[in-house]
């Protein structure tokens, strides 16, 4: 699956606090909650707030724990050809 920017801040919001999501009248909110519940991601809690799952939770600490990429400078006299 591939993460939108927008759908990475609905997640981490959800992930971080209860408070309503700055943008909740967008007319996308609602489809992508719909998505990220149907996909296991966030769920409803007991106080009716959203949260995210098990899985959700994972799906943050792999974010949080992916490492920045790396330049790296190859010599193309030393590569073979594909």
């Amino acid at each position: 699956m591939r993460w939108s920017p927008y759908v990475i801040k609905v997640i981490l919001h959800h992930h971080t606090m209860f408070a309503e999501f700055e943008n909740c009248n967008a007319p996308i909110y609602k489809p992508t909650i719909e998505g990220l519940v149907r996909d296991g991601i966030l769920e409803r809690k007991l106080d009716g707030n959203l949260g995210t799952t098990e899985l959700g939770a994972a799906l943050v600490a792999m974010w949080c724990e992916t490492p920045l990429p790396v330049r790296t400078y190859v010599d193309p006299r030393k590569t073979e050809a594909a």
